[in-house]
């Protein structure tokens, strides 16, 4: 194939403009703004000034060459030979940067290295290494600079600074802004909000010299001027609310309380509280002012970074985001390895963590709210839901703990030869100097139940609930003792009706028993699971020493069924005991609970009954088991020794008997009596009607409760040994009803009581508490332990009345659920449910019955008791970045007012003053401004009035043309020869459209309102919820603050930014609102062109904050004109006003729906979002 010569001109071309024709002839690299760049930032750090590692460094030319302990880093024109080429190439023996300490080079970094090389490696003569770290600017101490002599000689040394340069570069200075927009700007700056009509005529006609001054003050003065620079520290803090799983409810980040911090932070600085101390209540309120609840609030800055599921992760942010804050320094790169580029060690960056490793959250308590409770430690997939009353803050829980050195920034690869790291700051700006000692907390501050608003509230909520059931008995009182008599007496009767075929039952009450009828017995079914019931023993004085105890036992299934006495029935201790079992007969032996067989019987017969007898020999230790087959003369067994094992039931409570069938047994008890020597009946359970009714279960009745040993379907039951008559079942019934009545009536007089006699238990208690914990902490009194005594028993009596409350309450709920009818469909369920009540609350009754040592001196603290001190490390650290000897804190704060009454800052990288920063663009003025900050005791609002009354602020934002020679000097305005032009940031917009509609609701503070509420309710914009999760999407667009990081603020300009000004709902309704407010205020009486006119004129004052031009005038005149006949003419219909208008519809008039689109182009005015 043959190819023309043009054609194979145009192919060499190509291949000589190709990447590969160009490596093989490189064009010449230049040192300077190539290689050294390259060095820097992937050498520097362990080859510079900072640090030489093998004696070499590579931060200027003649340093290469002269290379470090292994020779030369280059050999010029050889880069095969030169060691900076070999350890970048991928394939060498060890290749630099080292693993895990910084990106390695990318292919064509190498390449263009190598090509350096090739071309002799040169570099200009006057290439100097890297400067001293110590002699970097923003290390240096703060030191006032002399106000520079300029041409102009201004009052306000601002203007002295800025003009020096200005004249320096021979720039010109704008002139200053006109009056209108220098009012806007100043309103939107300090309080976030434009001015009134009322307030911008106001200042034009006010003709004092001091009227701008007058703005100021009247402005610093305003509530809203807290809120609006309260924000701008909110970005600088990083400022959240809770997130993390906020839809379930389960804080991960921050917390839910955090909103009283911005709370603290708007009021400080409308307090004009010094940054300094801001700072200082920040790291350390709790060591600083442990009582001052108002500022305690301040350690917000640190709960902020709390991180649940990590703390290491809390920890971490909390050393970097104290060094970006307040020190403008990027300790977080020193985690895994000494910082690049300031002298700063990875053993200082564990030092400085060691400051916070001794911290944790805790909640307290708020005036008038309820008590929050404990602060939950973390524990694995248990959710943390949002608490809403109290504040949390930190403290030192951990007084002893230190930060351990990890590698890789994984806390689990512990150095395990380095011991942990004692706290201490920055070596190179002093902060190993530090000189922290323990704190000793004042007692109310680690021992909050004493604060007086404490006790007072917890007295007031218990002399309440005393008087609240004082006076519910008092009410209920006489009318339950009169139905109470009725019952009685009506019951009475029925008891004295009974059928003549049957013998008289001489007592209806559970103290007085009935007649021995036999016509009842108790049955337990354990065919499937084990049925176990107790009666409780009581108001035994004395235990005889020959008591006899008798039962009747019928076995109708034989496995296993046995009878005990205990001295534990809660607790379920056996002390004497005997069973059947499948023939055999088990008992104790004596002095022991060892189970032996003591005797038999013949079980295959089927249904057996057994008359039993027990002699009690407590001297001995043993009871004498006699037992004969019923109808039968021969004993099986003859006062047969078994153990006692101590019973004795007059020592204390929870002592009686148990009766226990295991499963497969059916079994009959009955005719269970004690009597003494004398033959006295102590007692006697015959399971005979009324006590005991047939069909019921025992739980509840007399002392019988249902023990935790009960399993499965097993049952016990009351039963008839006989069928009753007619006459006998109807008497019952009557008898039945007449005794719940009866009991109904007793329990609740008695619960009425306990329940009084419990809250005036519990107060007593609360107050002997009170007392003693006074007396030990407080006043340091002698007699302070006998007051703890008093108040050990005054707890205990509390906590018995208030157990015997709850069980009388749970007996009482138990017999009106055995009062619903049969026909109840939930009957059992309740009855069932209150029956395991019963039995909870008897156990609990049981414990609480146990007396305590009169000797003792242990009762329920006031609350909970935190450590009596703290570390004062936090202190330290504060004072230390709050120190006049420390050079950044007052310039990076400084820098960060400046910005945000500029728009642009001193030094542009505003949380980075390290030496990987940006240089100020003005040196002498942040000194300037820095001294004269610490100097005016670190006041923010002598600040604001030093910089609002310069020329340098009031200059005028417009620009130059583009041929002007000044553009050539400053076109990005560095200088300052103008005002910056800036957009209002999202919350002024907001804002600023709810204020102009008259709709914005000023109540300041409280808990965070939803985000998503934002738009349809009208607070400020900093009250609703700012998180991580979700934000408010119109704030979104106007780039709201980031709430995880936000030291400065972007600017975007995208279309949805005008779509949100001209369709959302936002702007739609308020606009009509403003359309129509302004309406209200036009003359009526004018003509309606004037009118029109008078509409437009407030129309631009109030949106604008300016008159609107005479083009304006027309063109505005025009439009209303042109909108008002695109609308459908109604002239019959009527425009609602005021409460009657709907605004989320348009107006009905089409005059009307013209002046609201006048509005609606108004505030797509790019002069309305913008501050000039």
């Amino acid at each position: 194939m043959r190819y023309s010569a043009t054609v194979i001109s145009l192919v060499l071309l190509a291949i000589s403009q190709s990447p590969l024709y160009a490596q093989s002839t490189p064009t010449e690299i230049d040192y300077q703004s190539q290689i050294k760049p390259l060095l820097k930032s992937h050498c520097f750090a362990c080859h510079g000034t900072l640090n030489q590692e093998s004696a070499l460094r590579l931060d200027a030319g003649k340093l290469i060459l002269k290379g470090g302990e292994i020779g030369p880093a280059v050999v010029a024109g050889k880069p095969e030979e030169s060691l900076l080429y070999q350890v970048l190439t991928p394939d060498a023996d060890f290749q630099m940067p080292p693993e895990g300490q910084g990106r390695r080079l990318k292919s064509d970094e190498i390449q263009l290295i190598k090509n350096w090389i090739a071309q002799g490696a040169t570099f200009p003569a006057n290439d100097q290494p890297e400067a001293d770290p110590a002699e970097h600017w923003a290390f240096q101490p703060v030191i006032r600079p002399a106000v520079p002599e300029v041409k102009s000689r201004p009052a306000n040394p601002i203007d002295a600074f800025i003009n020096a340069r200005l004249q320096e570069n021979k720039v010109r200075p704008q002139s200053q802004a006109d009056q209108a927009t220098l009012l806007r700007r100043v309103y939107l700056d300090l309080i976030g909000l434009p001015p009134t009509p009322a307030e911008l005529d106001a200042y034009l006609s006010d003709t004092r010299p001091d009227a701008w001054n007058r703005v100021i003050e009247d402005l610093l003065a305003r509530p809203q001027y807290g809120e609006r620079w309260g924000r701008h520290w909110m970005d600088v803090w990083r400022y959240s609310d809770w997130y993390g799983r906020r839809g379930a409810k389960d804080m991960t980040n921050s917390y839910s309380l955090i909103w009283r911090w911005r709370d603290w932070i708007i009021r400080s600085i409308n307090e004009n509280k010094g940054y300094d101390r801001m700072i200082l209540e920040m790291l350390a309120a709790d060591e600083i002012a442990p009582n001052d609840r108002e500022n305690l609030v301040a350690t917000g800055f640190i709960v902020r970074n709390f991180y649940r599921w990590n703390y290491h992760t809390w920890l971490k942010d909390n050393v970097e985001h104290t060094g970006k804050a307040f020190l403008g320094l990027t300790m977080n790169c020193c985690e895994c390895h000494d910082h690049k580029y300031d002298p700063i060690t990875q053993k200082e960056y564990f030092a400085f963590r060691s400051f916070f490793e001794p911290v944790d959250l805790r909640h307290d308590r708020v005036p008038g709210e309820a008590d929050p409770g404990i602060f939950p430690d973390y524990k694995l997939s248990v959710r943390n839901g949002p608490v809403r009353t109290g504040m949390v803050r930190i403290y030192d829980r951990h007084l002893d703990a230190k930060a351990k050195f990890y590698t890789g920034g994984l806390e689990q690869n512990v150095v395990k030869d380095k011991p942990p790291i004692e706290a201490s700051a920055i070596a190179f700006l002093g902060g190993d100097k530090l000189d922290f000692k323990p704190v000793e907390l004042p007692p109310r501050a680690w021992y909050p139940g004493l604060k007086p608003f404490v006790i007072q509230e917890e007295t007031q909520k218990r002399e309440a609930a005393y008087q609240a059931a004082l006076k519910n008995r008092k009410q209920q009182k006489s009318q339950l003792e009169q139905e109470l008599k009725q019952h009685e007496s009506a019951l009475a009767d029925v008891l004295a009706a009974r059928p003549v075929n049957r013998e008289t039952v001489e007592s209806a009450t559970a103290r007085q028993p009935s007649s021995r009828s036999n016509q009842q017995t108790l049955l337990l079914n354990a065919e499937q699971g084990r049925r176990a019931l107790s009666y409780e023993i009581t108001d035994w004085k004395a235990f005889d020493s020959e008591i006899q105890i008798q039962l009747q036992l019928k076995i109708l299934k034989d496995a296993h069924v046995n009878f005990q006495l205990s001295n534990d029935l809660t607790g379920g201790r056996t002390n004497l005991y005997f069973a059947f079992e499948a023939g055999k007969i088990i008992a104790y032996v004596p002095g022991t609970t060892n189970a032996t067989t003591v005797g038999t019987y013949q079980h295959e017969s089927g249904q057996l009954e057994f008359n039993i007898t027990l002699q009690l020999k407590p001297d001995q230790d043993i009871a004498l088991l006699t037992i004969y087959e019923t109808d039968s003369t021969s004993p099986i067994l003859t006062q047969t020794p078994i153990a006692l094992n101590g019973w004795n039931p007059a020592l204390q409570a929870n002592r009686g008997l148990f009766l226990d069938a295991h499963q497969g047994t059916i079994a009959e008890f009955d005719q269970i009596s004690f009597k003494n020597q004398s033959g006295q009946e102590l007692l006697h359970c015959d399971f005979e009607f009324p006590v005991y009714q047939s069909g019921e279960d025992l739980p509840g009745i007399a002392h019988w409760q249902l023990t935790r040993f009960s399993t499965g379907t097993a049952s016990s039951q009351v039963i008839l040994k006989s069928p009753l008559t007619e006459a006998e079942q109807k008497w019952q019934q009557q008898v039945k009803a007449g005794q719940q009545q009866r009991n109904l009536a007793q329990a609740k007089l008695e619960d009425l009581q306990l329940k009084q006699q419990a809250a005036q238990a519990e107060l007593t208690a609360y107050t002997s508490r009170v007392r003693a914990a006074t007396a030990r902490y407080i006043e340091k009194s002698g007699n302070a332990e006998s007051l703890e005594q008093a108040a050990c028993q005054a707890e205990w009596q509390a906590t018995l009345i208030q157990a015997q409350s709850n069980h009388k309450s749970v007996k009482l709920a138990l017999l009106q659920a055995k009062m619903l009818p049969e026909s109840d469909q939930e009957r059992a369920k309740k009855i069932t449910a209150a029956q395991t009540q019963v039995t909870q609350s008897r156990t609990q009754l049981t414990t609480a019955q146990k007396p305590v040592d009169s000797a003792s001196t242990e009762y329920t603290a006031l609350s909970r008791i935190f450590p009596a001190q703290s570390t004062g490390k936090r202190t330290a650290l504060a004072r230390w970045i709050t120190s006049r000897e420390n050079p950044l804190t007052a310039r990076v704060a400084v820098n960060h007012i400046w910005m945000r009454h500029f728009g642009k800052p001193l030094v542009k990288s505003v949380y980075n003053f390290g030496r990987s920063g940006a240089e100020p663009t003005h040196p002498d003025l942040i000194n300037w401004l820095a001294a004269e900050f610490m100097d005016q005791n670190w006041s923010m609002k002598h600040l604001h009035r030093l910089i609002l009354t310069s020329e340098t602020y009031q200059r005028s934002s417009k620009g130059l043309p583009a041929e002007h020679p000044d553009l050539k000097q400053d076109r990005d305005n560095q200088l300052l020869w103008k005002f910056p032009t800036n957009r209002m940031e999202a919350e002024v917009v907001r804002d600023s459209i709810f204020y102009l509609a008259g709709d914005l609701d000023l109540t300041m503070y409280g808990q965070e309102l939803e985000q998503d509420q934002g738009l349809i309710t009208n607070r400020r914009s900093l009250y609703y919820s700012h998180h991580g999760e979700a934000k408010m999407e119109f704030l979104e667009l106007f780039d709201g603050a980031s709430a995880t990081d936000c030291y400065q603020r972007t600017t975007t300009v995208m279309p949805q930014q005008a779509l949100a000004l001209t369709n959302s709902t936002l702007a739609v309704q308020k606009g009509r609102m403003i359309a129509a407010r302004l309406w209200s205020q036009t003359d009526s009486d004018l003509p309606e062109d004037l009118q029109q006119t008078d509409f437009i004129n407030r129309a631009f004052k109030l949106i604008l904050s300016r008159s609107a031009s005479e083009r304006e005038q027309t063109v505005a005149a025009a439009f209303l004109l042109r909108q008002k006949s695109l609308f459908p003419s109604q002239a019959t219909a009527a425009e609602p006003t005021g409460e009657k208008r709907d605004y989320s519809q348009p107006a009905v008039l089409p005059a009307a729906r013209a002046r609201e689109s006048l509005v609606h182009a108004l505030l797509s005015h790019n002069d309305f979002v913008t501050i000039r």
